[in-house]
């Protein structure tokens, strides 16, 4: 294969990027990179790396670049690699981590952030030429990169709540990583360790801690009838008084099939005597205290002693 063939699979590769280095190899020196830059054909990303296209870098450039800033055993994680692993609730952030395991120096540079380690991620997704971090060392990864709670919230528990790793994963991460920035990340799996599964859920249950009439809120219980048959599981339950709270997203209700199934739900809870209270994650956040004197007000004037249904600790039991 000629060198301009090489060149054009290289380019093909790497999604038009490329390093001095590697132009050398191929016979092209700097007197014609110079050429090329100055001509357009070619522009300057960081010092020793080109892109040989027009127009703002798609986001597998980004990672791309950053890899190749990085070396050859860089690996890429926190936010940019829950996005390429397909994560939905993520900060807007273009920025690219990069692990680097301890060996040559790189710095930061750019949109590019480097970050020397000497625990490189051992399960990472190989796509030459990237390597990207597990879902579990990247999100343990982003959790201590400085985001908010909300933010940390809502891709671990994205995480978790679609099955794309469990709470187990993510606690080894986090004992094994650095201690910086680690303590959102210990609090925030200790919401999830709780039954907390979304973003929206926890900062309800932040909101009902604040009450100075509510009982402790049970999360996620496994309910069962008198008569033994296993009911919906509600986001929260008030047992005494027999009442489900549900925090409810508008993408989950987006088709007659999603309203059919809530509709289902909230009867069979009904039939055995449960006053479900549904609660959107805007209201939570935008009128809390509204929500909270509502659940309060119906709590108040529920009886107690409610015995039509009970959480159990062990859904094996239920038959």
């Amino acid at each position: 294969m000629d060198a301009d063939a090489l060149l054009a699979k290289l380019l093909a590769d790497q999604h038009g990027l490329i390093l001095r280095s590697q132009a050398h190899a191929l016979g092209i020196t700097d007197d014609t990179i110079k050429w090329r830059l100055n001509r357009g054909h070619w522009r300057r990303v960081f010092p020793g790396l080109y892109a040989t296209f027009s127009g703002a870098p798609t986001d597998e450039q980004r990672m791309i670049a950053a890899s190749l800033h990085g070396g050859a055993d860089a690996q890429v994680t926190g936010v940019a690699a829950l996005r390429w692993h397909g994560l939905r609730y993520l900060p807007d952030d273009e920025r690219v981590h990069i692990l680097i395991p301890n060996g040559p120096r790189r710095t930061s540079r750019g949109f590019v952030v480097a970050a020397r380690t000497n625990r490189p991620d051992p399960r990472p997704f190989r796509r030459p030429p990237l390597e990207i971090c597990s879902l579990a060392r990247a999100g343990a990864d982003a959790a201590r990169a400085g985001y908010c709670r909300r933010d940390v919230r809502a891709f671990l528990s994205e995480m978790v709540q679609r099955r794309l790793t469990t709470v187990s994963r993510l606690d080894e991460e986090w004992r094994a990583g650095p201690r910086q920035g680690s303590k959102l990340l210990g609090s925030v799996l200790g919401e999830l360790r709780d039954g907390v599964r979304s973003a929206p859920e926890a900062e309800f249950r932040d909101l009902l801690r604040t009450s100075t009439i509510l009982p402790p809120i049970v999360w996620n219980p496994t309910l069962v009838a008198a008569d033994g048959r296993r009911l919906p599981r509600p986001d929260g339950w008030l047992e005494d008084v027999g009442i489900a709270l549900e925090t409810d997203s508008d993408e989950h209700h987006t088709s007659p099939a999603d309203v059919r199934r809530t509709r289902e739900r909230h009867n069979r809870l009904a039939a055995h005597g449960v006053l479900t209270m549904h609660f959107s994650p805007r209201d939570i956040r935008a009128t809390p205290q509204e929500v909270l004197r509502t659940i309060e007000d119906a709590y108040l004037r529920r009886p107690r002693g409610f015995t039509g249904v009970r959480a159990v600790d062990d859904p094996a039991r239920v038959s």
